[in-house]
């Protein structure tokens, strides 16, 4: 977890803890879809998960965007 010193914060991200979410990361001018959920938040950052085994502290000011993974419906 990404640590600052701050202990007073406003969670913005605390309410998507362990769900399945989407992060769009920019690298120059390509736009990447990551399916990834957030482990811990702090005042600077968050703890993100790729997949088992793969996970980056990532500066808050740094997230474009995230948005809840699609759920699918299969139709019988």
């Amino acid at each position: 977890m990404i640590a600052d010193g701050s202990k007073d914060f406003s969670p913005v991200y605390t309410a998507w803890l362990r769900k399945p979410l989407v992060l769009l990361i920019a690298i120059r001018r390509c736009h990447v879809s990551n399916p990834c959920s957030i482990l811990g938040e702090s005042a600077a950052g968050l703890r993100v998960r790729f997949k088992p085994g793969t996970e980056m502290d990532l500066r808050k000011e740094l997230i474009m965007a995230s948005n809840k993974m699609p759920s699918f419906r299969i139709l019988a």
